[in-house]
């Protein structure tokens, strides 16, 4: 009150000393009001109202008192550019509208506001403030205008708050430190509280409320463009923002929606920065989507929390690039199996979802799909994934089931961290994956999978942790850490496959080229663990070190039945690199083997009937190091008799044990090979570029290694190389001549 008694005198005092002033009422530093004092009779003040009272005037001009800044005098002419519109709950609104004489038609019954503007004038600002529960805004214009919100709060029960039609461009700018509510009605005719015809921008610092009780929050038919301001949709009936395009540059966007959050139509998505947080609990709906357009994001922070059924985060029937941001998504809703054809067709929970091709250039990925999301997908394309840089977590823990598919035949579903229907391409960058439902896949394409490049240096950390699930018969789904219908192939990298039941699988072939690879494929179930497993595999290059429960490697095409000795005419070549190889039949072909290039360590099983190398057809050693050691099952064979190189098929009656050493020198004590196995063995097959024909070896159980380096498995088994052997406490289990003619010589003691 004493604030207000200061205005009177002051507003006196001054009277008296500019008689022929204008009088100016200012609002956020600016003219809200302005009148030549000779025609203003009197100021008066009352609990709420500033009100003018105007010489001839059947009403004075009431002003609430929270607008009015200050109030000063101008001996020159004032001019008033802009246009408020103040709400005094249920009283008729207070129109200042400088424009009604140039085609800016206003009216106020209440708080109803109704504007049409045929004025020539672009942008023409429109200052919004006060509050009623009974108000609304519809504005006719057929040029774009700027509506300034200054602590606005509207609720309109029988229609939107604001619907502007005329098909223009409006932008709203949000005052700074302002906070402003906008709310709808149940019997409204429009889609939304804030409804126009034409793109809407958002701008200011200050902060928005939005409750679409009727269906949308926002609702256009033309694009929305977020540049700045904190917009929260506190609730809509169906979605957040509903248009056609959207943009955002800045700002924060918070939306909680029975349907969707962003549903752009089919326009595309672009966002370069801001805030956008979507809450969403319905079946079925997309926290950012577009139809059939594109999706681009580089730049942002995203919080995404979905719990209905087959939901997904970011969706699109386009491609959906990613150039940078933030993306942490968290769904938790169950698949669904919708009735098609003689049976059903599945749709799942996921985190990033296109009909098109995803491209991921850039950005920080955390995707979590939680055990109730059976089925769930962190990534998954319809054509190519293609990850050149960017940070990728991805947890997925739904299990697998089976289903009827829309061909009357009995399938399955599982989860799956990346997904492609077409190829998969990581260049670069980090991906750490785990999947522990039953059945779960770490990386899955239909096409090719491709890991790394000559320049491309990725990190990969693959993991599955669920049991296998049996479909029908002796038909079991598999956990898998990479899996493909094409060819695998890894060029580079430092990668590492974890798997409770296989680790890599191509229906065609593996091809690994360079890069530090490890593989563990351990399984709690008999016969279960394959470590790296096509009809044609090559290891050319790289370090890989492949631990299996079951076979380490196994080049097959899955039409030889276990145990049986048919040629498939699969086929291992390798042809370089360091290849470190552990399993039951550490290396198992049910075709062939050829070996012409790099370094070989392979260890195999105690006890038969598996083998160290196990092959059904030809096992050509025609180049390079090969050390390998396992059982003394019978069915174990030397190499072909048509090899290049001079190898050395040793079997022994009695057992090396794991504590131990191999050791093989020349009759000059050069040494060729000393070997730590990881269990005890009895057979070996050797073979190095340093054999000779009709030269005599000498072969060691036990003795010592000092100095040197070491190749091989964690656990200490491997090859020695660079120290010194020492005799004792070592036993000469032969000596022995090889063949002048022959390159494969087998030697029994």
């Amino acid at each position: 009150m004493r604030k207000h008694l200061y205005i009177v005198i002051a507003f006196i005092l001054s009277f008296g000393l500019k008689a022929q002033s204008n009088i100016v009422a200012h609002n956020s530093g600016n003219n809200m009001y302005a009148s030549p004092t000779p025609v203003v009779d009197s100021i008066k003040f009352d609990s709420n109202y500033t009100k003018f009272h105007i010489s001839g005037a059947a009403t004075s001009l009431d002003l609430p008192k929270s607008t009015v800044d200050s109030l000063t005098f101008s001996t020159t002419a004032v001019s008033l550019t802009k246009i408020y519109i103040i709400y005094k709950g249920s009283e008729n609104a207070t129109i200042i509208n400088p424009y009604s004489n140039q085609g800016v038609n206003i009216t106020a019954t209440g708080g109803t506001v109704n504007v049409v503007s045929t004025a020539t004038i672009n942008n023409l600002e429109y200052n919004l403030l006060g509050t009623s529960t009974t108000g609304s805004l519809t504005m006719s214009s057929s040029l774009p205008a700027s509506f300034v919100m200054n602590n606005l709060n509207l609720t309109n029960a029988s229609g939107p708050a604001i619907n502007i039609t005329g098909g223009q461009t409006h932008t709203f700018a949000i005052q700074a430190g302002t906070t402003n509510s906008l709310t709808d009605g149940s019997s409204s005719t429009k889609n939304g509280t804030l409804q126009t015809d034409g793109k809407i921008i958002f701008t200011g610092t200050g902060t928005l409320n939005i409750k679409g009780i009727k269906k949308h929050g926002v609702s256009t038919s033309a694009g929305i463009e977020v540049q700045n301001g904190n917009i929260t949709v506190t609730s809509a009936a169906s979605d957040g923002f509903h248009s056609e395009g959207y943009v955002m540059s800045s700002g924060t966007v918070n939306i909680t929606a029975t349907g969707d959050a962003i549903d752009a139509g089919d326009t595309a998505i672009s966002i370069s920065g801001g805030n956008v947080t979507a809450t969403l609990a319905s079946a079925d709906v997309k926290a950012i989507k577009t139809g059939t357009s594109t999706i681009g994001i580089s730049g942002g922070t995203f919080n995404l929390t979905l719990t209905g059924a087959q939901s997904k985060a970011i969706s699109a029937k386009g491609n959906i690039t990613f150039d940078g941001g933030n993306i942490t998504a968290s769904l938790s809703g169950a698949a669904v199996l919708t009735a098609s054809g003689s049976g059903y067709d599945p749709s799942y929970s996921t985190a990033i979802k296109t009909d098109a091709s995803v491209i991921v250039n850039g950005g920080t990925f955390n995707l979590s799909l939680a055990s109730t999301a059976n089925g769930g997908k962190g990534i998954s394309a319809a054509q190519n994934i293609t990850v050149n840089n960017g940070n990728l977590t991805i947890t997925t823990a739904g299990n697998g089931a089976t289903y009827t598919n829309t061909t009357g035949v009995l399938d399955s579903y599982s989860s799956s961290a990346i997904t492609a229907d077409g190829n998969l391409l990581i260049n670069a960058g980090s991906v750490t994956t785990t999947s522990s439902g039953t059945g779960g896949k770490g990386l899955k394409a239909d096409g090719t999978i491709t890991i790394g490049s000559a320049t491309g240096n990725p990190v990969l950390l693959i993991k599955t942790t669920g049991a296998r699930f049996l479909v029908s018969g002796t038909d079991y789904s598999h956990p898998k850490t990479l899996v493909a219908t094409g060819a695998v192939t890894i060029n580079n990298g430092n990668n590492t496959f974890n798997s409770t039941d296989d680790g890599i699988h191509s229906d065609a072939s593996v091809t690994i080229n360079g890069g530090t690879n490890t593989v563990s494929a351990i399984s709690s179930t008999s016969g279960v663990g394959e470590g790296v497993e096509a009809p044609i595999i090559t290891l050319a290059g790289g370090v890989n070190n492949i631990t299996a429960s079951n076979d380490g490697i196994n080049a097959t095409y899955g039409t030889v039945a276990g145990g049986t000795e048919s040629n498939d005419n699969s086929h291992l070549y390798i042809t370089g690199g360091i290849n470190i190889v552990a399993g039951s039949d550490a290396i198992d072909s049910n075709g062939n083997i050829t070996i012409t290039g790099g370094t070989t360590i392979v260890n195999g099983p105690t006890s038969q009937p598996e083998e160290g190398i196990d092959y059904n057809g030809t096992f050509l050693m025609n180049g390079g190091f090969l050390i390998s050691a396992g059982s003394n099952a019978s069915m174990t064979k030397a190499m072909g008799a048509a090899s290049a190189q001079v190898s050395m098929f040793l079997k022994s009656s009695a057992q090396l044990a794991a504590t131990s050493m191999l050791h093989i020198e020349n009759a000059s004590g050069t040494e060729m090979v000393t070997f730590k196995p990881k269990n005890g063995v009895y057979y070996f097959h050797f073979s190095s570029p340093n054999l000779a024909n009709s030269t005599t070896y000498k072969v060691y159980f036990g003795g010592s290694y000092t100095g040197g380096s070491y190749v091989g498995g964690t656990s200490g088994w491997g090859l020695y190389t660079g120290g010194t052997y020492s005799t004792s406490g070592g036993t000469l289990k032969s000596t022995f001549t090889t063949s002048a003619t022959n390159t494969v010589n087998t030697v029994s003691f």
